[in-house]
């Protein structure tokens, strides 16, 4: 079940991201890029953004990834990632990333090369998938 949970994570780009902040709970839409291993996920956002400011007062976040896209409503998936944010200091890791996101949503190219972007890291800690509305599989990474 692992490896569908990683393949759903690949073919993503895609994402709810959702924060927790002083005003409470916060969700928001975004394009997203994962590692190889698919144990990472990558994000950009600007430093003043509200998701930004939560992330640094309460690194745990949650991410849902779904198929509504390709899938009909009967038979969606829908994985929720739980995980530990980070944001990349300056650096290969960064320009890395930065560069993979503007080839793979360039769409986003007028947001990355701002000055004020940060590359959001997320280390994914575990996995829910639901295969419909009733089977649900759950998957803790050590």
């Amino acid at each position: 079940m692992l490896e569908t949970m990683k393949t759903l994570i690949r073919e993503s780009d895609l994402c709810v991201l959702a924060t927790s902040g002083p005003e409470g709970p916060h969700a928001s839409l975004m394009a997203c890029i994962c590692s190889a291993d698919a144990g990472t996920l990558y994000l950009v956002t600007a430093r003043q953004s509200q998701k930004f400011r939560n992330i640094a007062l309460d690194s745990r976040v949650s991410v849902l990834l779904d198929t509504r896209e390709k899938d009909p409503r009967g038979i969606i998936r829908a994985l929720t990632l739980h995980g530990q944010a980070r944001i990349a200091p300056e650096g290969a890791e960064k320009d890395e990333m930065l560069a993979r996101f503007a080839r793979t949503h360039p769409h986003l190219e007028g947001l990355i090369h701002r000055g004020d972007i940060a590359l959001v890291v997320i280390r994914i800690r575990s996995l829910q998938l639901l295969n419909g509305p009733q089977e649900a599989h759950h998957v803790v990474i050590p």
